[in-house]
């Protein structure tokens, strides 16, 4: 599959003579931009520690156990460049690989993708969703293809491909209540 990520990803990059391609008007054009970004070299903007300051105050508080270590880990990485394919800090990450990092750190092991995480951990309704419980989204492809960890108030932090960064996302923002797939509880 991720192959075939690839090649749709080269294939509608380039228009065989190496000349980059505009991206079509859509929600998806947003990411492609980005991975044309990565492509020609253009370094991602990464938040300062002011504004990671800001987004970490939006995190709840009097979390315990495991799930506020999911939350203080993921929260430290807020500000850390996207890169497709991405899973370490040092690299960057893609939503799939963040989220496996952030829960290998508190030592659970995760499939890579998000469609595999998908299919790990118990289903929660949105009603009873709780900090540390993944949630996904239909973007690029049909399916769970977007990934965050839910932190409380309607908030995950995820791979923002729009920012350019790992950042706080809104459930109730448009974008994700269209895209909204399911929620899964790992912990």
């Amino acid at each position: 599959m991720k192959k075939w990520i690839a090649l749709l990803c080269i294939g509608t990059l380039f228009n065989g003579t190496g000349v980059v391609q505009a991206s079509p008007t859509s929600g998806y054009s947003q990411f492609m931009q980005s991975l044309d970004s990565i492509v020609t070299g253009a370094t991602m903007p990464v938040a300062d520690e002011q504004q990671i300051a800001a987004r970490s105050a939006a995190l709840p508080i009097g979390q315990s156990g495991q799930s506020a270590q999911i939350l203080t880990i993921a929260s430290s990485l807020l500000g850390q460049p996207v890169v497709w394919g991405g899973a370490s800090p040092v690299q960057g990450f893609d939503c799939s690989g963040f989220v496996q990092y952030v829960y290998r750190q508190a030592g659970i092991n995760l499939p890579r993708t998000a469609d595999l995480q998908f299919l790990v951990g118990r289903t929660v309704s949105p009603a009873s969703l709780q900090p540390g419980d993944l949630v996904y989204f239909t973007t690029y492809e049909p399916g769970a293809s977007h990934v965050g960890i839910y932190i409380g108030r309607d908030k995950f932090i995820h791979t923002s491909f729009s920012k350019g960064v790992v950042a706080i996302g809104d459930m109730n923002d448009p974008y994700f209540m269209q895209r909204y797939y399911g929620a899964k509880r790992v912990l």
